[in-house]
This record gives structure tokens, C-alpha cells and sequence, in this order.
């Protein structure tokens, strides 16, 4: 693994660390491995070999070998891997492999062939079987392509219903699904595929070394009954997550054993089985470009428990709450979230000192209280600014016809006292609604606006406030942004406006996060792109905020999604409320992965608090948010190991918390 530099990668690192160690207890009653084939025969750069330069580690002797020998035609060890250890099995996981950039393929040659003797394989001949159950596992980083078979299995003429397929194909579809495919003794062919758009690969031309590539785990259960296909997206630190699954009694096979084969071809010969490529008509095909690491075949139904990536031990991050239309505002060292969420007439808010761990407070808001709101109105969308010692509470009434009220107080939960009328109504307007307040203080000028805007007309209206926050100077005219439907949200940075949206519908895969820039906060607006989407089984992201935290000198983005889902929508049910760290380059937001680790922990500002766990006991989360503010004030950012094994551990941790203490 590469040294880790920033504290999303400490996390990763800690988080894989304590799966690992949990794996060491883990009894395991796994069914035995046909053939595992790992990569560790590096060194960094050189090429598979020709014969069998990737052994099999199951001790049964198949081992792989590229389809020609020099490398023109197979891959290169690399020293990037999904992990390491390997979190099953605590095996240091120093290399995989990467294709060379042409027709990467393997092989195994494990029988007497027209092509030559084989490995003559000192266990089960993996050739030879056909298994009523298999598990196969692979970890991948893609490129974008059309069909990617990244574990298949050598035939021809195995089913009338399609003589071109092979026995069986592990892939990734053109349409980014996918899927594991594979035909039966009797001629039958089963398919388990997952919704499309679950993959994203990386683009050769422009990034030849992936490093905006994500890594993947991909594993196919048969169990003589049901084929299950589990996906995890390891860049995002997801588990393992049943994305499809096929009741193959329902077929009427007589014999749901895989197959074989029994017509071979001429460089091939059915039975064998590969890595990185399929075979299609009788020809290598379906190449899978990319990265490839720890892939291992056994002859029984795996539970998840038994994974090579077994579900990790400790908590995600991510989502925080369950909840939607979230706004954070970061306030003496201690964040705020105002979302929409529990009784459908009131607010709450929540606050937590590291961004992991959130206390929540009873309602600050209730709409019974307040005269001017009318009965079965529901109380929607709200934010939160701190001015003149003050703190404003602006809110969504929902539905149409729509008002946006404003109450204020002394403290980031109050008492509000509320304004007493709407500040601002769509008198039930076509092109208009009037939800999704947002307030913001020009840092070059004082003056705040309120921006307004949602769904119904999908139109954009800002106000300039008066100092007293609770009534308008003047409406401002400003173009609608492009692809603008409702949830604005302003932030400022280095000179630069960012006005962030979202567009689509709430309640499906189309919700997501588009943003212009400006160089005042009224526009004219340059449209930049979109920068949150719907990714795998995370859908439609949505109404959001941005906070800037000074200790750190970090960006991160607030926002509702919907959790695990996989088809289009419409969805119902509950939000779920997740944080992203947030990066730019140059005035440009880059695009933002949705993930399972989330930001934190990580340190907001102040001292070492003894409930920083909310345990008062100081933890893993405190030891990382220690490292990370010594790591700020004392390097350039290079972080050096100084628990002398090469990785950053508990040692190092340790180290660099009891430096940032020697401050305090």
C-alpha cells in the first residue's frame, strides 16, 4: 500500500486494520479453493510470465500464464492494491497486476493440451470439475469499455440457445452493470445482473495509470439453487452488497452443474479458465482492461462472512441520520445540522464536535406554535446564519401554496422567537414555490441575500436583506442557472462564488448536485458542471450545504441521499443524510464520490475534549483527529512512518498525538 498522506486514507487505513485484526479471531469453515490466484511474484513493472508466471496459492497447481509470452499479450505486476493485508486472511497484499495496454489475457494450462504439457496440477484439476456450487471473488479497478470479463471459463457450443457463449463469464456490461453468466450441464444458461451504472471505470487516453480509477469487489455465489452476485465499491468503503440474484429452479434444468465443455478450439481448449478476458464465438474477447488483484474460485456457496472482503467490523460514517434537505453551519468549534427530519411539523438540530459522532436536541421549531402557519402545512428544508450575535432561522412551509418563514434567538437551538409572518409567499404562483431558503453574508461587502426557489416553476429569486435579517431591502434580478430545479446553496472561496443546486426529482435516481461560479454572489452565472450523482447504490443526492473548517483548512459538503437502493425510483421511505470531504482544482469543485467512510473524524477547532467519543475515553476517532492537527501544523503534508514497517498503525498514531498534545 502507498504511504497514506491525509487523514481519508488514515481512516481507510484504520478501518481495514480493525477488520483485519477481527479476521484473525474469525473461525473459518470455508469449502475448499479451486485455485487462487494472488499476483505476489513482483517485482513492480515486470511482466506475467510465459509459462505459468501467476501461481496458485490453493496448493491444487493451476496456475495462469499470459497467451504469449514478452508481455505483449498479459499484465504487469504493480504495487497498487485494493488493501492490504488481505482482510480474510491477514496476507500482506504487496502487488496485483495491470494490463500492459493491449489484449491482456490469462490462462490456466492445467491438463495435456495441443497447445503443450500443462501445470499438471498437484491437487483438484480446476479444468477438470464441473461443481454443482462455486464462489468466485475478484477485486478490479476498471477502465470504461463495453463487455469486461474479468474471471471466465473456455467452451463453445455449451447452449442451443446461444452457441457463441462460453461456459461462464464474471463481467462487467457496456451499460456499467454486472453481471456473472454461466451455463449449466444440461445446456442451460443462468444470469444474475445488477442495475446499470454501478461500475464507473477510468479513461486510458486521458489517465493511462487509473489514478482516477476506483476499485472494486466483486463475488458470484451459486449455490446449486440461487445465483447471488455481491458488489462492493471499495473506493467509496462500502461492504459487500447483493446487487442481483437468480432462482434458478424456476429454469426447469435438470442438472444445474456448471459446465464445461466439450468442443475445444484451436489455441484454446474447453475447461480452462481466465483472467481478464472472455471468449466469445470461439474468441478471446471481452478483455478486461485495467487492475486486477486476489482472485480465488471455490467449489461451495461462500456466506459473506467468509468473503476475502468480509464486512468490516466497525462503524461507516456515512449517513449520519436519517433525514433529508440538510444545512450545516460550523460555530465554535462544534458543527450544526438542520435538516428536515422527525415529526413533519417541527425542526430539530444536531451537533457533534468531529463530525461522526451527533447529539441531537428536541424540537427548536413547531409549527403549532406559530399562528400565521396554517394547519396541515409541513415544516421543509430550513437554514441557519449567525449574524450580529444573533442566529437566524429560515424555513420552508410546504406544500403549495408555499411560504418561507424566519424566526431568531441567542443560541444555535434557541428559544426562536418567530417573525410572526412570512417573510416571503408564492401565493400559489405556476412558475414559483416558495421552499428551500438559503442565507448568505458577502464577506466582501456585509450584506446578506436570500436566495428561494423549488420544484414548481423551478425559478430562482434572491433578496437583499436588511440588517435586521428579517425583512427585504430590494429583489434582485438574477438569470435562472442552468438545470436549476430547487435547494440553492451559495459559498465563497478565494474569490471566487459558488452557486451549488440541485436538479431532477426528489424522489429518484435523477436528483443530483450541478453548480455555477461567479465573480459576485448575484451572478452572471458560468455553469460548471455536475458534481454529485447518483453512483452504484447510493441514489439520487440532493439538497445540500457546503462548510469551510478553518483548523483543517478543509471544504465538505452536506447532503441527503437515498441509501441502497437499485432500481430508478420513484423511492419512498426514508433520506439519508451523508458528509464528503471536497476537493477543488484550481476555482473548480471536482467531481464528488459518495461514500460509506464519510469526512471524519476529524478535529473542528479547540482543545482536546474529553467526550470527544462521547465515552470520556480518549479512542481510535480521537487518536486520528490528534494525528491529523499535528500533521497540519508540523509537515508539508508528507507523513512518515515511524513505526518502522513502511505502513502508518497504532504506533504512528500514538506518535503523532502526543506531539500535537505537547501544545496544548
Amino acid at each position: 500500500m502507498p504511504q497514506m498522506q491525509t487523514l481519508s486514507h488514515y481512516c481507510i487505513y484504520a478501518a481495514w486494520t480493525a477488520c483485519c485484526v477481527f479476521g484473525l479471531f474469525a473461525k473459518r469453515a470455508e469449502g475448499a479453493a479451486l485455485a487462487y490466484w494472488r499476483f505476489e511474484e513482483g517485482s513492480a513493472g515486470s511482466v506475467v510470465t510465459k509459462p505459468f508466471g501467476a501461481s496458485d496459492s490453493s496448493g491444487n497447481g493451476n496456475h495462469l500464464e499470459p497467451g504469449t509470452a514478452g508481455g505483449q499479450q498479459g499484465f504487469r505486476y504493480v504495487t497498487e492494491t485494493a488493501y492490504n493485508p488481505v482482510c480474510q486472511t491477514s496476507a500482506v497484499n504487496a502487488y496485483g497486476i495491470k494490463n500492459t495496454g493491449s489484449a491482456p489475457s490469462l490462462q490456466t494450462r492445467s491438463k495435456t493440451t495441443t497447445q503443450g504439457t500443462g501445470s499438471n496440477p498437484t491437487g483438484t484439476d480446476i479444468e477438470a470439475i464441473t461443481p454443482l456450487q462455486f464462489t468466485i471473488e475478484v477485486f478490479f479497478k476498471p477502465e470504461n469499455g463495453g463487455y469486461r470479463t474479468l474471471v471466465g471459463r473456455d467452451a463453445r457450443n455449451v447452449t442451443s440457445t446461444d452457441s457463441n457463449l462460453a461456459a461462464l463469464y464474471l463481467q462487467i456490461c457496456p451499460d456499467q452493470s454486472a453481471a456473472i453468466v454461466f451455463v449449466d450441464v444440461s445446456g442451460y444458461v443462468h444470469r444474475a445482473a445488477s442495475p446499470a451504472e454501478m461500475i464507473q471505470g477510468f479513461d486510458w487516453s486521458t489517465d493511462p495509470d487509473g489514478k482516477t480509477g476506483r476499485w472494486y469487489y466483486m463475488a458470484a455465489v451459486n449455490d446449486g439453487s440461487t445465483l447471488k452476485l455481491y458488489l462492493a465499491d471499495i473506493s467509496a468503503g462500502t461492504d459487500p452488497f447483493l446487487v442481483a440474484q437468480t432462482d434458478m429452479n424456476l429454469s426447469g434444468s435438470p442438472n444445474r452443474a456448471l459446465t464445461r465443455g466439450t468442443i475445444s478450439g484451436s489455441d484454446w481448449h474447453t475447461g480452462a479458465w481466465s483472467v481478464g478476458r472472455g471468449m466469445y464465438n470461439g474468441v478471446r474477447t471481452d478483455r478486461a482492461y485495467g487492475f486486477i488483484d486476489e482472485v480465488r474460485i471455490s467449489d461451495t456457496a461462500l456466506p459473506v462472512s467468509q468473503f476475502l472482503m468480509m464486512p468490516k467490523p466497525t462503524r461507516d460514517n456515512n449517513p449520519i441520520m436519517d433525514a433529508a434537505d440538510p444545512h450545516i453551519l460550523l460555530v465554535d468549534n462544534k458543527a450544526w445540522i438542520y435538516p428536515t427530519s422527525g415529526h413533519y411539523r417541527r425542526f430539530y438540530a444536531y451537533s457533534s464536535s468531529n463530525l461522526v459522532n451527533w447529539q441531537s436536541y428536541s424540537a427548536i421549531l413547531n409549527f403549532d406554535l406559530i399562528p400565521w402557519i396554517p394547519a396541515g402545512k409541513h415544516a421543509w428544508a430550513p437554514a441557519m446564519v449567525r449574524k450580529n450575535g444573533r442566529y437566524y432561522f429560515y424555513y420552508s412551509v410546504g406544500p403549495k401554496p408555499s411560504h418561507i418563514g424566519v424566526a431568531t434567538g441567542l443560541s444555535p437551538i434557541g428559544p426562536f422567537t418567530d417573525k410572526g409572518s412570512a417573510l416571503l409567499s408564492d401565493n400559489n404562483a405556476a412558475d414559483f414555490e416558495a421552499i428551500d431558503p438559503m442565507v448568505f453574508t458577502d464577506p466582501a461587502s456585509g450584506i446578506s441575500y436570500l436566495y428561494a426557489g423549488g420544484s414548481a416553476g423551478s425559478r430562482l429569486r434572491v433578496f437583499e436583506l436588511n440588517s435586521d435579517m428579517m425583512s427585504f431591502t430590494r429583489e434582485i434580478t438574477v438569470a435562472n442557472p442552468p438545470y436549476f430545479t430547487e435547494g440553492a446553496f451559495m459559498h465563497y472561496r478565494k474569490g471566487v462564488y459558488y452557486l451549488s443546486y440541485s436538479h431532477g426529482s426528489w424522489n429518484n435516481d435523477t436528483y443530483s448536485v450541478h453548480y455555477c461560479t461567479s465573480s459576485t454572489p448575484v451572478g452572471p452565472w458560468t455553469y460548471r458542471g455536475r458534481i454529485l450523482s447518483t453512483e452504484g447504490w447510493f441514489k439520487g443526492p440532493g439538497h445540500h450545504s457546503f462548510v469551510y473548517n478553518a483548523a483543517l483548512d478543509e471544504w465538505y459538503v452536506v447532503y441527503h441521499r437515498w441509501n441502497e437502493r437499485l432500481d430508478n425510483g420513484p423511492y419512498s421511505g426514508s433520506r439519508s443524510v451523508a458528509i464528503e470531504k471536497i476537493s477543488y482544482e484550481g476555482d473548480a469543485i471536482r467531481t464528488i464520490m459518495q461514500t460509506d467512510t464519510g469526512a471524519g473524524p476529524v478535529w473542528l477547532g479547540g482543545h482536546l475534549r474529553s467526550d470527544f467519543d462521547q465515552n470520556n475515553e480518549v479512542g481510535l476517532s480521537d487518536l486520528l483527529t490528534l494525528a491529523d492537527a499535528w500533521l497540519t501544523d508540523n509537515t508539508t503534508g508528507d507523513m512518515t512512518p515511524v513505526g518502522g514497517d513502511g505502513f502508518v498503525g497504532l504506533q504512528d498514531m500514538n506518535f503523532f498525538a502526543a506531539q500535537w498534545l505537547k501544545v496544548l
